[in-house]
């Protein structure tokens, strides 16, 4: 196999890529194989079946063009792409395949964020969308995300469906891809500027005036598409006290300032902090390289900083949305089963429904579709810093939450007080509910067992109390039920199947997952207890421990 590979090298776009990489990861690439599932798929450059080149993303063009044609009789698509290595090489490929087939093909004219993406499917009406991105991925990753005409991302039916049209395709050395000029030329239009113009009128409408305040504000897009879409709105909404962390809002597919483009982590915010030291700005706004999520630090009138975890930011946005918006009839907030407990509790407190789905933007674009005709949406959100204020888009969207913030944060500082004190707020309204979330990696067979062997534990061997916490119940997401200690009765949960577990207690829970990509399991607490790092501790020692 490896022979045939190296004839393609230099026609493959990703042979500098190969070249630079040690001998023993070239050879994983010919060992392994991209696998469609409901994400799309996401991987590494280079040759063979397992990574990402020009064979691998034919393959996939061809099985959905296959998918499509078999679908509709007239198909159609978007495309999108980011900032990333081969990003706009994939998009064109994938134009040209897509189009050759007589699919009808809008492709972005230039990189594009992943909200901008749902949005167009539609505003469009397409059959189904293309995002090729990594995320926040590292620099040598990159994936091609595929969304349903809904604007949401396939559910795993389709994207089972989908996988098989592409894995009863050949190798991908040996597929014959026609590239027909007629048809490219026919198929393939530019994105049209309606789109944005009225993505962008959509977020202002919904946003609404900024209130002048003496709020300062540095934003970075930590070299990824959120510029310039987010400095557009901002002009829009006439909100013109923010500064661009300049070093870190060039379009760079190296990410060559950051340890990692991802706003959940800390030192992402280093080198923004930095300049709102400098510049005497009290709000940091980070967004991922795609502008799905997004986070925000505060700085305080003492120069002190304030981190905000994703289920905070959640919970804050809640606040927003019932103080200062008109909450629509019968509203609902969906979040997903491992987001904390904070915004739960006050949303219910405020006599709002809260639904609770799977991990994933998908099941809460589900979940809204789903909605009966008394219900209507108020807000979606997961730990993970992916949120989403207005249905119009189907996935988590950073470029309207941005503004909203902004906005919050200037009615705070009207009255003179800071989103650290709204989050103390809420506390004091519901709770001091604090999370913890670690990622545990388990390498290898060894690591594989020893997951499955903390799952079993946890799923059969929970005592009745944990750290002196009374367990209320056990929801098991593979057997679908919920067995009720306190009596031994057993409910059914009404989700689709996953390798999830929580643990209910009277001041919250926690959740055990593997990840789906890496040798991990993540590990969550949500709880409302005075001694909170003593207890997490204690649970932590209790589900670790060796047996």
């Amino acid at each position: 196999m490896k022979d045939n590979w190296m004839k393609h090298k230099e026609d493959s776009l990703v042979a500098s890529f190969y070249d630079a990489q040690t001998p023993e990861f070239q050879e994983q690439g010919f060992e392994t194989e991209l696998a469609f599932g409901t994400a799309g798929i996401r991987g590494q450059f280079g040759l063979g079946p397992g990574r990402l080149n020009r064979y691998t993303i034919q393959r996939l063009a061809l099985g959905i063009a296959n998918y499509l044609q078999d679908k509709e009789t007239h198909p159609s698509i978007v495309i999108h792409y980011d900032i990333r290595h081969l990003s706009s090489e994939f998009a064109e490929l994938i134009s040209q395949i897509l189009a050759s087939n007589d699919i009808k093909v809008y492709l972005a004219a230039h990189y594009k964020t992943t909200p901008e993406l749902s949005y167009a499917v539609r505003h469009l009406h397409t059959s189904a969308g293309i995002m090729i991105t990594a995320s926040h991925n590292p620099k040598d990753y990159n994936g091609i995300k595929v969304y349903g005409s809904d604007g949401a991302q396939l559910d795993e039916e389709t994207s089972f469906e989908v996988a098989n049209y592409i894995n009863n395709l050949e190798d991908p050395l040996q597929l014959e891809v026609d590239f027909n000029p007629t048809l490219i030329e026919k198929n393939i239009h530019t994105l049209p500027d309606d789109v944005y113009n009225n993505y962008i009128n959509e977020i202002t409408d919904l946003v609404g005036d900024i209130p002048q305040s003496d709020l300062k504000v540095v934003y970075t897009s930590l070299h990824g598409t959120g510029v310039p879409i987010i400095p557009d709105i901002l002009q829009h909404l006439h909100f013109q006290n923010f500064n661009l962390v300049e070093a870190q809002c060039k379009v760079d597919p190296n990410f060559s300032s950051v340890k990692s483009a991802n706003p959940e982590e800390r030192d992402a915010f280093d080198l923004a902090i930095q300049q709102a030291q400098d510049t005497d700005a009290n709000l940091i706004i980070a967004t991922d390289p795609d502008v799905d999520r997004m986070g925000f630090v505060e700085r305080d009138k003492d120069g002190q900083i304030h981190y905000f975890g994703g289920s905070e930011i959640g919970a804050l946005l809640i606040k927003y949305l019932i103080e200062h918006t008109t909450l629509p009839k019968q509203p609902v907030v969906i979040q997903s089963i491992v987001t904390g407990e904070l915004g739960k509790r006050l949303a219910q407190q405020h006599g709002v429904t809260v639904k609770e789905v799977l991990i994933g933007f998908k099941h809460i674009a589900k979940a809204i579709r789903e909605f009966d005709d008394d219900q209507s949406f108020l807000f979606a959100y997961e730990e993970s810093y992916g949120y989403l204020a207005n249905d119009f888009v189907r996935d988590k969207d950073a470029v309207q939450i941005v503004p909203l913030v902004i906005k919050y944060a200037s009615i705070l500082e009207n009255e003179g007080k800071t989103l650290h004190d709204a989050l103390n707020e809420i506390y004091e309204e519901v709770g001091h509910y604090c999370d913890y979330l670690v990622s545990k990696v388990f390498e290898g067979k060894q690591g594989q067992q020893h997951i499955a062997d903390l799952m079993a534990k946890v799923r059969h061997h929970i005592p009745d109390t944990i750290a002196g916490l009374n367990v209320i119940a056990v929801e098991d997401y593979d057997t679908l039920q919920r067995v009720n200690k306190k009596d031994n009765t057993v409910e059914t949960i009404t989700l689709p199947q996953a390798n999830v577990i929580r643990v209910i207690f009277e001041e919250g829970f926690i959740a055990l997952r593997p990840s789906g990509t890496e040798p991990k399991l993540k590990f969550y607490i949500s709880l409302n207890v005075h001694n909170f790092d003593q207890v997490a501790q204690e649970i932590y020692d209790y589900i670790f421990k060796e047996n």
